[in-house]
């Protein structure tokens, strides 16, 4: 089974996300930036994982772009749906501004892995706001968010339950 995961990111957690979600499915994974997904590329899978980080509420707007640009070829395949975005959200709120409740009503499994703060990336502005937003949880006292490695797991595992009733 060939699988590709498409995803957006305004930092590098949604690449990590996926980069272990990958290495955790049992089936050849392909990881696939959005500045690089074609249409065409969609027909080569047998199912698709799209993702993407949400900071403040907001995706961004080529993972938007992208889903309704293919819309038509993505309900024709399996597809699963992951968002980066903070817990204790309606994610399903959150999920159906992102990829279109008509695709999350399709999706065969959603999640969200959560997100982790990194002061050493993104351009000058960024580290500034990153680091406005560490300062915020020191002061308050609060750890500071991390990816959600149970969601990761759950969300693997599903994929290859899915995998192995196919091939068995």
């Amino acid at each position: 089974m060939k699988i590709a995961i498409i995803y957006s990111t305004s930092s590098r957690t949604t690449k990590k996300a996926c980069k272990i979600l990958s290495s955790k499915i049992n089936a050849n994974v392909q990881l696939i930036p959005i500045e690089k997904a074609k249409t065409a590329c969609l027909l080569k899978y047998n199912f698709i994982i799209l993702a993407g980080s949400a900071m403040n509420g907001k995706v961004q707007s080529a993972l938007k772009r992208y889903v309704t640009r293919n819309i038509k070829t993505l309900k024709e395949k399996p597809v699963a749906l992951v968002l980066n975005c903070e817990e204790g959200i309606d994610t399903r709120d959150r999920l159906n501004k992102t990829f279109t409740e008509e695709l999350v009503d399709s999706s065969y499994i959603n999640s969200n892995f959560g997100y982790e703060l990194d002061p050493e990336e993104g351009n000058l502005i960024e580290k500034r706001r990153i680091n406005k937003i560490i300062n915020k949880y020191q002061k308050e006292g609060k750890d500071l968010p991390v990816l959600n490695m149970d969601e990761i797991d759950k969300f693997a595992d599903y994929i290859n339950n899915m995998i192995k009733k196919r091939v068995d």
